[in-house]
Protein backbone atom coordinates (compact mmCIF):
# COMPACT_ATOMS: atom_id res chain seq x y z
CA UNK A 1 0.00 0.00 0.00
CA UNK A 2 3.04 2.46 -0.89
CA UNK A 3 3.98 2.73 2.99
CA UNK A 4 7.61 3.82 2.42
CA UNK A 5 6.34 6.44 -0.08
CA UNK A 6 3.59 7.69 2.16
CA UNK A 7 6.08 7.67 5.02
CA UNK A 8 8.55 9.22 3.14
CA UNK A 9 6.56 11.96 1.90
CA UNK A 10 4.20 12.58 4.30
CA UNK A 11 5.85 11.78 7.38
CA UNK A 12 3.31 9.18 8.35
CA UNK A 13 4.62 5.79 9.69
CA UNK A 14 3.51 4.90 12.80
CA UNK A 15 5.50 4.92 15.98
CA UNK A 16 5.38 7.65 19.26
CA UNK A 17 8.15 10.23 18.21
CA UNK A 18 7.50 13.56 17.17
CA UNK A 19 7.87 14.04 13.42
CA UNK A 20 10.73 16.42 12.07
CA UNK A 21 10.62 20.01 11.07
CA UNK A 22 10.82 18.32 7.42
CA UNK A 23 7.65 16.79 7.85
CA UNK A 24 5.93 19.15 9.37
CA UNK A 25 6.69 21.15 6.27
CA UNK A 26 6.46 18.48 3.98
CA UNK A 27 3.65 16.23 5.04
CA UNK A 28 0.19 18.93 4.22
CA UNK A 29 1.48 18.12 0.59
CA UNK A 30 2.30 14.78 1.10
CA UNK A 31 -0.65 13.44 2.23
CA UNK A 32 -2.55 15.74 -0.80
CA UNK A 33 -0.96 14.02 -3.17
CA UNK A 34 -1.65 10.83 -1.68
CA UNK A 35 -5.47 11.00 -1.42
CA UNK A 36 -5.63 12.39 -5.08
CA UNK A 37 -3.97 9.14 -5.92
CA UNK A 38 -6.35 6.84 -4.47
CA UNK A 39 -8.99 9.47 -5.44
CA UNK A 40 -7.64 8.29 -8.87
CA UNK A 41 -7.72 4.84 -8.80
CA UNK A 42 -11.24 4.99 -7.00
CA UNK A 43 -12.79 7.33 -9.77
CA UNK A 44 -11.04 5.40 -12.80
CA UNK A 45 -12.85 1.90 -10.82
CA UNK A 46 -16.46 3.71 -10.94
CA UNK A 47 -15.76 4.75 -14.24
CA UNK A 48 -14.42 1.13 -15.98
CA UNK A 49 -17.23 -0.37 -13.63
CA UNK A 50 -20.15 2.10 -14.76
CA UNK A 51 -19.01 3.36 -18.44
CA UNK A 52 -18.25 -0.22 -19.74
CA UNK A 53 -22.46 -0.39 -19.09
CA UNK A 54 -23.35 1.81 -22.14
CA UNK A 55 -19.96 1.31 -23.99
CA UNK A 56 -21.06 -2.49 -24.91
CA UNK A 57 -25.01 -1.54 -24.76
CA UNK A 58 -24.50 0.74 -27.61
CA UNK A 59 -20.61 1.37 -29.05
CA UNK A 60 -20.06 -2.28 -29.32
CA UNK A 61 -23.44 -4.01 -29.64
CA UNK A 62 -23.50 -5.14 -32.76
CA UNK A 63 -20.43 -7.54 -32.05
CA UNK A 64 -21.84 -8.02 -29.16
CA UNK A 65 -25.05 -9.34 -29.74
CA UNK A 66 -23.21 -11.77 -32.59
CA UNK A 67 -20.60 -12.66 -30.48
CA UNK A 68 -22.97 -13.72 -27.71
CA UNK A 69 -26.10 -14.96 -29.97
CA UNK A 70 -23.73 -17.45 -31.80
CA UNK A 71 -22.49 -18.99 -28.63
CA UNK A 72 -26.02 -19.10 -27.03
CA UNK A 73 -27.22 -21.03 -30.41
CA UNK A 74 -24.83 -23.72 -29.44
CA UNK A 75 -25.95 -26.19 -26.33
CA UNK A 76 -22.70 -26.51 -25.10
CA UNK A 77 -21.70 -22.99 -25.17
CA UNK A 78 -24.60 -22.03 -23.82
CA UNK A 79 -24.25 -24.04 -20.41
CA UNK A 80 -20.77 -23.29 -20.51
CA UNK A 81 -21.69 -19.43 -20.21
CA UNK A 82 -24.20 -19.93 -17.63
CA UNK A 83 -22.23 -22.15 -15.62
CA UNK A 84 -18.87 -20.57 -16.03
CA UNK A 85 -18.97 -17.14 -17.47
CA UNK A 86 -22.12 -15.97 -15.28
CA UNK A 87 -20.34 -17.25 -12.16
CA UNK A 88 -17.09 -15.73 -13.23
CA UNK A 89 -18.47 -12.07 -14.20
CA UNK A 90 -20.03 -11.88 -10.49
CA UNK A 91 -17.16 -12.66 -8.59
CA UNK A 92 -14.96 -10.23 -10.96
CA UNK A 93 -17.62 -7.22 -11.23
CA UNK A 94 -19.61 -7.79 -8.19
CA UNK A 95 -16.57 -8.92 -5.15
CA UNK A 96 -14.00 -7.44 -7.35
CA UNK A 97 -15.37 -4.38 -7.77
CA UNK A 98 -16.01 -3.95 -4.24
CA UNK A 99 -13.10 -4.39 -3.19
CA UNK A 100 -11.32 -2.44 -5.32
CA UNK A 101 -13.72 0.47 -4.61
CA UNK A 102 -14.06 0.01 -0.98
CA UNK A 103 -10.04 -0.03 -0.55
CA UNK A 104 -9.39 3.16 -2.51
CA UNK A 105 -11.59 5.75 -0.76
CA UNK A 106 -11.39 5.15 2.38
CA UNK A 107 -7.03 5.71 2.18
CA UNK A 108 -8.17 8.76 0.16
CA UNK A 109 -10.91 10.07 3.00
CA UNK A 110 -7.91 9.38 5.01
CA UNK A 111 -5.26 11.06 3.53
CA UNK A 112 -6.90 14.56 3.13
CA UNK A 113 -7.66 14.18 6.88
CA UNK A 114 -4.65 14.06 7.81
CA UNK A 115 -3.66 16.84 5.27
CA UNK A 116 -6.72 19.26 7.09
CA UNK A 117 -4.89 17.87 10.60
CA UNK A 118 -1.49 18.94 9.02
CA UNK A 119 -2.17 22.36 9.13
CA UNK A 120 -3.58 22.56 12.42
CA UNK A 121 -1.28 23.42 15.39
CA UNK A 122 -3.24 20.63 17.81
CA UNK A 123 -1.48 18.24 15.49
CA UNK A 124 2.00 19.72 15.14
CA UNK A 125 3.45 17.42 17.87
CA UNK A 126 2.40 14.12 16.80
CA UNK A 127 2.09 11.90 13.78
CA UNK A 128 -0.89 11.88 12.14
CA UNK A 129 -1.05 8.08 10.40
CA UNK A 130 0.71 4.93 11.62
CA UNK A 131 1.31 1.67 9.95
CA UNK A 132 0.15 -1.84 10.98
CA UNK A 133 1.05 -5.03 9.20
CA UNK A 134 -0.79 -8.13 8.40
CA UNK A 135 0.15 -11.89 7.68
CA UNK A 136 0.75 -12.49 3.96
CA UNK A 137 -2.55 -13.82 2.18
CA UNK A 138 -4.70 -12.36 4.65
CA UNK A 139 -5.86 -8.99 2.65
CA UNK A 140 -6.38 -8.30 -0.29
CA UNK A 141 -4.05 -6.81 -3.63
CA UNK A 142 -1.12 -7.70 -5.10
CA UNK A 143 0.84 -10.59 -3.45
CA UNK A 144 3.98 -9.50 -1.35
CA UNK A 145 6.94 -10.69 0.46
CA UNK A 146 6.48 -11.67 4.42
CA UNK A 147 4.11 -9.25 6.03
CA UNK A 148 1.54 -6.68 4.51
CA UNK A 149 2.03 -3.20 5.22
CA UNK A 150 -1.18 -1.23 6.32
CA UNK A 151 -0.92 2.40 6.09
CA UNK A 152 -2.42 5.44 6.70
CA UNK A 153 -4.56 4.64 9.61
CA UNK A 154 -5.06 7.28 12.34
CA UNK A 155 -2.86 8.04 15.22
CA UNK A 156 -5.75 9.88 16.90
CA UNK A 157 -8.97 8.06 16.17
CA UNK A 158 -12.43 10.32 16.36
CA UNK A 159 -15.31 8.69 15.64
CA UNK A 160 -15.07 9.79 11.85
CA UNK A 161 -11.94 8.20 11.49
CA UNK A 162 -13.35 4.50 13.18
CA UNK A 163 -16.27 4.78 10.58
CA UNK A 164 -14.12 5.35 7.71
CA UNK A 165 -11.68 2.53 9.23
CA UNK A 166 -14.54 0.22 9.31
CA UNK A 167 -14.89 0.45 5.43
CA UNK A 168 -10.88 0.61 5.41
CA UNK A 169 -11.30 -3.04 6.72
CA UNK A 170 -13.61 -4.33 4.93
CA UNK A 171 -11.89 -3.40 1.41
CA UNK A 172 -8.60 -4.78 2.62
CA UNK A 173 -9.50 -8.11 4.16
CA UNK A 174 -11.64 -10.59 2.80
CA UNK A 175 -15.32 -11.33 4.60
CA UNK A 176 -16.88 -14.78 2.95
CA UNK A 177 -20.56 -13.15 3.90
CA UNK A 178 -19.35 -9.91 1.76
CA UNK A 179 -18.30 -11.83 -1.18
CA UNK A 180 -21.37 -13.63 -1.54
CA UNK A 181 -23.61 -10.38 -0.91
CA UNK A 182 -22.24 -9.10 -3.95
CA UNK A 183 -22.60 -11.42 -6.21
CA UNK A 184 -25.50 -10.35 -7.25
CA UNK A 185 -24.22 -7.09 -7.79
CA UNK A 186 -21.99 -8.70 -9.96
CA UNK A 187 -25.09 -10.73 -12.61
CA UNK A 188 -26.67 -7.09 -12.68
CA UNK A 189 -23.64 -5.61 -14.89
CA UNK A 190 -24.51 -7.90 -17.88
CA UNK A 191 -28.21 -7.49 -17.14
CA UNK A 192 -28.06 -4.03 -17.16
CA UNK A 193 -25.94 -4.07 -21.00
CA UNK A 194 -29.68 -6.33 -21.91
CA UNK A 195 -31.58 -3.53 -20.31
CA UNK A 196 -29.69 -1.23 -22.63
CA UNK A 197 -29.07 -2.82 -26.13
CA UNK A 198 -31.03 -2.06 -28.95
CA UNK A 199 -32.44 -4.71 -30.97
CA UNK A 200 -34.19 -6.49 -28.80
CA UNK A 201 -38.37 -6.54 -27.79
CA UNK A 202 -39.41 -4.01 -25.47
CA UNK A 203 -40.17 -6.75 -23.17
CA UNK A 204 -36.29 -7.65 -22.90
CA UNK A 205 -36.13 -4.36 -22.04
CA UNK A 206 -38.15 -4.14 -19.10
CA UNK A 207 -37.72 -7.83 -18.28
CA UNK A 208 -33.71 -7.10 -17.74
CA UNK A 209 -34.08 -3.81 -16.17
CA UNK A 210 -36.13 -4.95 -13.15
CA UNK A 211 -33.78 -7.92 -12.70
CA UNK A 212 -30.87 -4.78 -12.22
CA UNK A 213 -32.75 -3.71 -9.36
CA UNK A 214 -33.71 -6.67 -7.82
CA UNK A 215 -30.25 -8.21 -8.13
CA UNK A 216 -28.33 -4.52 -6.86
CA UNK A 217 -31.02 -4.34 -4.24
CA UNK A 218 -30.63 -8.14 -3.05
CA UNK A 219 -26.62 -7.01 -3.08
CA UNK A 220 -27.40 -3.85 -0.79
CA UNK A 221 -29.15 -6.30 1.34
CA UNK A 222 -26.60 -8.69 1.80
CA UNK A 223 -23.81 -6.26 1.50
CA UNK A 224 -25.49 -4.09 5.01
CA UNK A 225 -26.21 -6.89 6.75
CA UNK A 226 -22.53 -8.53 6.45
CA UNK A 227 -20.86 -5.19 7.48
CA UNK A 228 -23.04 -4.75 10.25
CA UNK A 229 -22.35 -8.53 11.40
CA UNK A 230 -19.07 -8.22 10.87
CA UNK A 231 -18.19 -4.28 12.29
CA UNK A 232 -20.31 -3.88 15.36
CA UNK A 233 -18.05 -2.24 17.64
CA UNK A 234 -14.91 0.25 16.85
CA UNK A 235 -12.04 -0.53 14.26
CA UNK A 236 -8.44 0.35 14.89
CA UNK A 237 -5.67 -1.89 13.60
CA UNK A 238 -6.02 -3.81 10.53
CA UNK A 239 -6.69 -6.64 10.73
CA UNK A 240 -7.78 -7.32 14.41
CA UNK A 241 -5.59 -8.83 17.21
CA UNK A 242 -1.93 -10.46 16.72
CA UNK A 243 1.55 -9.12 17.51
CA UNK A 244 2.37 -8.08 14.22
CA UNK A 245 -0.56 -5.61 13.86
CA UNK A 246 0.24 -3.25 16.76
CA UNK A 247 2.45 -0.46 16.36
CA UNK A 248 6.43 0.09 17.65
CA UNK A 249 5.61 1.64 20.76
CA UNK A 250 2.32 -0.79 21.18
CA UNK A 251 5.17 -4.08 20.83
CA UNK A 252 7.46 -2.66 23.15
CA UNK A 253 5.18 -2.37 25.84
CA UNK A 254 3.62 -5.57 25.24
CA UNK A 255 6.95 -6.76 25.50
CA UNK A 256 7.77 -5.30 28.54
CA UNK A 257 4.34 -6.77 30.24
CA UNK A 258 5.24 -9.81 29.21
CA UNK A 259 8.94 -9.56 30.48
CA UNK A 260 7.50 -8.53 34.03
CA UNK A 261 4.93 -11.65 33.78
CA UNK A 262 7.60 -13.74 33.55
CA UNK A 263 10.19 -12.27 36.06
CA UNK A 264 7.02 -12.37 38.73
CA UNK A 265 6.61 -16.21 37.87
CA UNK A 266 10.46 -16.89 38.38
CA UNK A 267 10.48 -15.20 41.74
CA UNK A 268 6.93 -17.18 43.07
CA UNK A 269 9.11 -20.26 41.60
CA UNK A 270 11.66 -19.60 43.31
CA UNK A 271 10.33 -18.83 46.71
CA UNK A 272 8.05 -21.84 46.47
CA UNK A 273 11.07 -23.98 45.90
CA UNK A 274 12.65 -24.63 49.20
CA UNK A 275 9.22 -26.07 50.84
CA UNK A 276 9.07 -28.59 48.18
Amino acid sequence: MAENSTSAAAGASGGGEAPSRAALVLRPLGYLLVGLVWSAIWLAAVLLLVGSVPYLAFVDSESLVAGVGDRLSHLGEAVAFVVVVLPVLALTIGAGGWYVLTASWPLAVLSFTYAGRALRSGYRGERLSRTSYAMWGSTVGPLTVGRVALSLQPVRRTPFTDAVMRFYAAGWSVDGRTVLAMLPAGLAWPAAITALIPGVSDAVHVAAGVLVVVLLATSAVLGVRAFRARFAGSVDSVPDGGVGEMTATERARRLEELRRRRDRRMRDRMKDAPNS
